[in-house]
């Protein structure tokens, strides 16, 4: 869906190094519900805000890894689980990418 010759609505967008989003648009940026699916084989799959991962959501590695949690600026950020393919889980609060408690 476009509006004002931006995406608006809901739509998908694939780049040309393969890279796939599907959800929800606002003024050209990702915004709401959506789904980013990399040409690597990660996926994210929650709520954007200004084209960042933001709010709840769910990123799983193509190795089996997966962080399930807050984002702010496309980052970890608040409470989240990381569980690794081998079963080891990390679970509290996030800044950065990185586990402070």
């Amino acid at each position: 869906e476009w509006q004002d010759d931006k995406e608006n609505g809901q739509g998908t967008l694939t780049t040309f190094d393969g890279n796939k989003y599907i959800g929800e648009f606002k003024d050209g940026n990702f915004n709401g519900q959506g789904t980013y699916i990399y040409s690597n084989g990660n996926k994210y799959v929650g709520e954007f805000n200004d084209g960042k991962r933001n709010g709840q959501g769910t990123y799983t590695w193509s190795n089996g890894n997966e962080y399930v949690g807050e984002f702010k600026d496309g980052n970890f950020n608040g409470q989240g689980t990381l569980t690794t393919f081998d079963g080891t889980v990390e679970s509290g609060t996030w800044e950065d990418n990185k586990l402070v408690m």
